[in-house]
């Protein structure tokens, strides 16, 4: 079972060691560094992942997500993120239809978290709606979890993605709880 969710997720099996080099993209500053200096992670750090368009998808990625903001080290709410990650691919299987949905994970050399969702379908008025909370909520709760969202098509001319930014939490009141209906 241990491989076969290994397998899933994209991990080595247990018992498989390795030496972390797969986990972040050297850059040429990097061999100029001393040994053993440690200024922070390699950035920009980007993660792509797509699944056919299923009711188990949201769960993957949800512990895709999980996974992969601990390994790029992003230092904003990771649950938060999750979260929002999670209802943004949601929104896509719920509205998609066949086909699939993609989902890219970047931090940029300032330490914000991109997160596009793309999906075969186009967008249209309803979308702008859906990101207004006039209709449905899973878009606007991505806004209320502080998200700043907007739509385009996407880049394969088929379908849109859904673009959302979220920066690192800077020390301040809490941010409130928005539950989902």
């Amino acid at each position: 079972m241990r491989q076969a969710v290994s397998a899933a997720l994209g991990f080595r099996p247990e018992g498989v060691r390795t030496n972390g080099a797969d986990l972040v993209r050297p850059t040429p500053d990097a061999e100029a560094q001393s040994p053993g200096s440690n200024s922070g992670p390699v950035r920009p750090q980007t993660w792509t992942h797509k699944w056919p368009t299923e009711a188990s998808v949201p769960r993957l990625a949800r512990l895709h997500a999980r996974t992969r903001l601990g390994m790029m080290a992003w230092s904003g709410d990771r649950e938060t993120a999750v979260r929002v990650i999670t209802e943004a691919v949601r929104n896509a299987v719920q509205h998609a239809g066949t086909g699939t949905v993609e989902l890219t994970l970047i931090v940029d050399e300032h330490d914000l978290l991109h997160i596009d969702v793309t999906d075969p379908r186009p967008g249209n008025e309803f979308l702008d709606q859906a990101l207004t909370g006039r209709t449905g909520t899973g878009l606007w709760l991505v806004r209320q979890l502080g998200g700043a969202v907007r739509w385009l098509p996407a880049t394969s001319g088929n379908g849109k993605t859904i673009q959302i930014l979220m920066r690192p939490m800077v020390s301040g009141p809490t941010p409130p709880i928005v539950e989902a209906p």
